[in-house]
C-alpha cells in the first residue's frame, strides 16, 4: 500500500508540473470578458520561455477598440501605429524580460459598442532574433509550438454576470485541462483504494 501511495504522489506531482509549464508558456491578454462600450485596462502577460531574454512585444489591436492609450512602462519604449485616428498596433521595445521570468504590459481602451470577440494577436521577439507568433486560432487544447501559439480572446458582452464571465473565459483550454487532471486523479485514487488481491 505504501508503494502505491508513493507512485500516486509521483504521478500527481508530475501532472501538476506539466500543467503549470503548459499554462505559463502563453502570452495572454486579460480580462477574458468586458462589457459593451466599457472603458477597461487590459493587461498582456508575457513569459520568457527560451534561454534568452524577451526584448520586444508587438500587439495588434482588434477591430472595434476605441480610445487606446498605452501605459508608461519603465525601461521600455512604446510606439504605436495608426489608421487615421485609430491605434492599430502597440510596440514595446528596448527592455528585457530575463529567462524564466514574466512581465505585464498594460493599456486602456474602450470596448466595442456591440457584443463580439476580441482576438489578440501578439508577436514576442527574443534577444537571438527569434519571434514567437501568438496568432494561431485556439483549438481547445494546448497548441503552442516553438514559434507559434494561440491568441487570447476577450468576449465583449451585454452584461457581466458570473455565469457569462465563466463561460467566456479565454483560458478555456486550461480549465478543460484542469478538469481532465482532476478526473485522472479521481481514477488513480479509486484504483489505489481497491483491496489488493
Amino acid at each position: 500500500m505504501k508503494h502505491r501511495v508513493q507512485i500516486f504522489l509521483i504521478v500527481l506531482a508530475a501532472a501538476f508540473i506539466g500543467f503549470a509549464g503548459m499554462a505559463s508558456a502563453h502570452v495572454i491578454v486579460t480580462p477574458s470578458s468586458v462589457g459593451v462600450a466599457s472603458f477597461q485596462t487590459f493587461s498582456v502577460s508575457v513569459p520568457t520561455e527560451k534561454d534568452v531574454p524577451t526584448v520586444s512585444l508587438k500587439l495588434v489591436m482588434p477591430d472595434g477598440l476605441n480610445e487606446v492609450v498605452p501605459t508608461v512602462k519603465q525601461g521600455w519604449q512604446i510606439t504605436t501605429k495608426k489608421n487615421g485616428d485609430q491605434i492599430t498596433e502597440i510596440d514595446w521595445t528596448g527592455g528585457s524580460i530575463p529567462v524564466g521570468l514574466r512581465d505585464d504590459f498594460t493599456f486602456n481602451a474602450q470596448a466595442p459598442p456591440n457584443p463580439t470577440q476580441l482576438h489578440w494577436k501578439a508577436y514576442q521577439t527574443y534577444a537571438d532574433g527569434s519571434v514567437v507568433s501568438w496568432d494561431a486560432k485556439p483549438n481547445g487544447s494546448d497548441d503552442a509550438t516553438g514559434n507559434q501559439g494561440p491568441y487570447s480572446i476577450t468576449e465583449v458582452v451585454n452584461d457581466l454576470t458570473p455565469a457569462k464571465t465563466a463561460a467566456s473565459n479565454s483560458n478555456g483550454p486550461y480549465i478543460l485541462s484542469t478538469a481532465a487532471l482532476a478526473l485522472a486523479i479521481v481514477a488513480l485514487v479509486k484504483s489505489f483504494s481497491r483491496p489488493s488481491k
